[in-house]
């Protein structure tokens, strides 16, 4: 009668985990539970932006945590998630705070999403996100993002004649300031330098001559973290690189 009562409970625990699911779906609510999810993008864009719902399809609350598994991303580039609507540096791969969803409930669009930096290159990347809970309350579900990354034909055809170039920032880390080099085409008529932070937010714009040479940016006013800068020619990003500030 014990070895009988011990089975039962096992079986009405087992049957508990089992039934306990995590469902996850696209902006558009197509399910991509342990699917692939294919993004295109620009290697001139500063960061390609994917959101990924999760769903509590069970009847008692979840805890759910994430992590990052990086298969195969094209040199140069870089991917970060944000969770909470905290985005961490590409060297963290999984988080220690638990969001909880209630029976039924999906996550906000604020609660993860994943930023890809394609940094100016080509190329087809795939990293893994895998929703799992601690206690092993349900069964872990994972996505399979592949960035494929390819030049805007608009922008390679109007730079493909032009000579520019943007070097990498020094001091980097910058330490209250750092000079970044550049050389614009002589047929530009206006470019930039936008300097971003890792949630795409604009913190800072240098309007910059035409021809060859550098300028000084200011970083004090920054906080300590990862940049994203970008030379911008005729309103089209061209390159971008990283900037670490340590103020």
């Amino acid at each position: 009668m014990k070895k009988l009562i011990l089975s039962i409970a096992v079986l009405i625990s087992f049957s508990m985990i089992t039934g306990a699911q995590i469902l996850l779906s696209d902006d558009s609510g197509n399910d991509i539970t342990n699917d692939t999810l294919v993004v295109n993008g620009f290697s001139h864009e500063d960061y390609i932006k994917v959101h990924v719902y999760f769903t509590n399809d069970s009847d008692e609350a979840q805890e759910v945590l994430v992590r990052k598994i990086e298969h195969d991303i094209v040199d140069g580039s870089e991917c970060v998630f944000c969770w909470y609507d905290y985005c961490f540096s590409p060297q963290v791969f999984e988080v220690d705070n638990p969001i909880i969803l209630e029976p039924g409930e999906t996550s906000a669009s604020t609660d993860f999403y994943s930023d890809f930096y394609p940094m100016g290159v080509n190329g087809i990347s795939y990293v893994e996100f895998e929703f799992f809970n601690d206690r092993e309350s349900f069964e872990p579900v994972s996505v399979v993002i592949k960035f494929v990354i390819t030049a805007d034909e608009t922008s390679v055809f109007h730079h493909e004649l032009a000579r520019w170039s943007l070097s990498d920032p020094q001091p980097n880390p910058a330490r209250g300031h750092t000079w970044i080099n550049y050389s614009l085409p002589a047929g530009s008529s206006n470019a930039q330098i936008v300097i971003r932070n890792l949630l795409g937010k604009s913190v800072h714009t240098e309007n910059i001559s035409i021809g060859s040479d550098r300028v000084r940016i200011n970083t004090q006013s920054l906080n300590n973290g990862i940049y994203i800068y970008s030379l911008i020619i005729d309103n089209q990003i061209v390159e971008s690189k990283r900037l670490i500030v340590t103020n």
